[in-house]
């Protein structure tokens, strides 16, 4: 009887050999903190995340500060690229001209920094600038104007200030239509300031707007001369283009670099100095 072959490996056929089945091992420390080091990969990234958003958010405010400063930098560094790009390759841009380029580039970011720096301190001074102002309210202030108005009920206080002696100075008051209504005559006058007043009852004018202009004669020579109104402050505003204005009593809007003098309230006294003014 012939022997059966005897399978050392004692496998079926088609088995793998031994070195080639799956073994079962014991999984080691390295394997075993894979999975678990991977576990919390989501909350390393959202932290990553939110530290990208916040660098992001802080880099956007610095952009914001500087204006379009960074994107002066932009600018240049697309340019380079396009010039290196698009240069002659038997003749190269010079690394010079890179080197002059970006220091313009860098003088006209420094300007647009400064630029914008202006601009902030300039909105500074003009918000204090605001708030000192409204500490004229109630005060007497004398402006420049040729424009009042008058009425049964208004006194309004000027002067002029005259440069030499006249013969003769009158006041003139025309009215919309520019009509003259009515004049004050205030003889003659040495060189300085001559305080007048036009009294609304006495004119006899009813309430409105005129135009007044002062007319100075001085043997046969007629000339005018600016008038100063003098008023109480009710108001400050801010107007645009017109800058900060003073709403004067009996005058109007009044620009503020206008105002010439600034007294005190009427009634308010001091000691020393009963009545104060501050010529400007």
């Amino acid at each position: 009887m012939a022997l059966a072959a005897v399978n050392p490996y004692g496998t079926y056929a088609g088995s793998k050999l031994p070195s080639t089945q799956p073994v079962l091992t014991q999984p080691t420390q390295s394997a075993m903190a894979a999975p678990m080091s991977a576990a919390p990969a989501p909350m390393t990234t959202s932290s990553d995340d939110t530290t990208t958003d916040e660098t992001q958010e802080d880099t956007s405010q610095d952009d914001s500060m500087t204006g379009s400063g960074s994107q002066v930098t932009n600018v240049f560094v697309e340019l380079m690229l396009a010039q290196l790009q698009y240069q002659d390759p038997t003749n190269p841009v010079d690394s010079s001209e890179f080197v002059t380029q970006l220091a313009m580039f860098a003088q006209v970011e420094s300007m647009e920094y400064m630029r914008l720096t202006m601009n902030a301190l300039y909105a500074v001074a003009e918000n204090n600038l605001v708030v000192s102002t409204e500490q004229l309210i109630g005060n007497e202030v004398t402006a420049p104007d040729d424009m009042i108005t008058l009425g049964p009920d208004a006194l309004v206080e000027g002067e002029l200030v005259l440069d030499k002696d006249y013969d003769n100075v009158t006041i003139r008051i025309y009215d919309e239509f520019d009509a003259e209504v009515a004049t004050v005559t205030l003889g003659s006058q040495t060189a300085g300031e001559v305080a007048f007043a036009l009294d609304g009852n006495e004119l006899g004018l009813p309430e409105g707007e005129y135009r007044i202009e002062a007319e100075t004669v001085i043997g046969d020579e007629i000339s005018t001369t600016p008038t100063y109104f003098s008023g109480i402050v009710t108001s400050v505003s801010l107007k645009g283009q017109e800058g900060l204005t003073l709403n004067v009593e009996g005058i109007g809007m009044v620009p503020l670099f206008n105002i010439t003098k600034i007294s005190a309230p009427p009634g308010a006294t001091t000691p020393d100095n009963p009545t104060e003014e501050t010529p400007l």
